[in-house]
């Protein structure tokens, strides 16, 4: 009999061989079917996949340290600093991206609107009507799947961002799930973005509950609240106006830190997009921009926080000091 250890051991081969399957360019219905179907097999696995999906979101470290190491001045190259595994890592994610066409290296999301339902590329915005005759708003990037089979209404955002104005129906309730948070509804309008580490929930209309494992609480018309790590923060008044107006196609920054400027980027741009200090992220910059000219976002970097963005169209943006 295996024990522990070695079923752990297979789990996690069978959730990367998942990984680079979900990822080839002529993916059917029918793997997303089996994916779904190995998936559903038992917690451990989902954990695996996710792990498996981190261990490939960190390349952004590698990258973000070739970005500083200086290539765009022209200096000798510094030696690596990389841990041995995660120069392992470096190097089986460059030869499996040679594989995939550097397909999931481009673009994050690629894997999550594999899985999906519904979904939409970097620079995309769509408006679906679900089976119940609710409405789903979908901004760049995201991705959602949907079951409307049961007694309650079910939509997870698996990433992304995602504007819902719910049917009203008494006998079954309306539920999202983003990572380990719950938003239940009855019929309201609100928001939610983000993915399995970081949630917001902002509500334009009607009431909402918001719930992670060990907290739940009420939002109202006008109130915002938002989750790192599977951990409820506090509960803010927004401008929905404001906060929403990425449906109307724009995208309003208030002071807004680099950190979140990198999360509209890649909803507006395909490619990676990377900053090579973690220190800058702190800065901060306000404007009001198109979700369909990038290229302002940038240059307004370059010419009012003073920093250097060097681009390789359609694969990746660095941005430094």
């Amino acid at each position: 009999m295996p024990s522990s250890t070695e079923e752990r051991d297979e789990t996690e081969r069978q959730a990367l061989e998942w990984f680079v399957r979900m990822n080839r360019g002529d993916v059917t219905r029918a793997d997303r079917l089996a994916f779904r179907a190995w998936l559903s097999g038992g917690r451990d696995r989902h954990d695996a996949f996710q792990a498996a999906k981190r261990l490939w979101n960190e390349m952004d470290g590698p990258a973000a340290q070739w970005g500083g190491d200086g290539w765009h001045r022209r200096t000798p190259r510094r030696p690596s600093r990389l841990k041995p595994a995660f120069r392992a890592l470096a190097v089986a994610a460059s030869l499996a991206a040679v594989g995939l066409g550097l397909g999931v290296l481009r673009d994050a999301g690629l894997i999550d609107r594999a899985m999906a339902d519904h979904a939409t590329r970097p620079g995309e915005q769509r408006e679906i009507v679900l089976p119940d005759g609710s409405s789903a708003f979908l901004d760049g990037d995201t991705a959602i799947r949907v079951d409307m089979a049961g007694p309650e209404r079910r939509v997870e955002l698996l990433r992304g961002r995602v504007f819902l104005d719910v049917r009203h129906d008494e006998a079954r309730t309306f539920e999202v799930s983003a990572g380990t948070v719950e938003t239940r509804v009855l019929g309201t309008a609100f928001a939610v973005e983000g993915d399995a580490d970081h949630v917001g929930v902002s509500v334009e209309r009607g009431r909402v509950g918001v719930s992670t494992p060990d907290r739940r609480i009420e939002l109202t018309a006008g109130q915002e609240v938002s989750a790192e790590g599977g951990r409820l923060g506090a509960v803010r008044s927004v401008d929905v106006q404001t906060a929403h107006a990425w449906r109307r196609g724009i995208v309003v920054l208030d002071a807004a830190p680099l950190s979140r400027i990198v999360d509209e980027l890649a909803r507006m741009q395909t490619g990676r997009i990377l900053v090579s200090d973690a220190s800058l992220r702190s800065m901060t910059m306000s404007g009001v921009f198109s979700v369909r000219d990038p290229g302002a976002v940038l240059e307004a970097l370059r010419t009012g926080l003073g920093l250097h963005v060097a681009e390789i169209p359609g694969v990746a943006t660095v941005i430094y000091r």
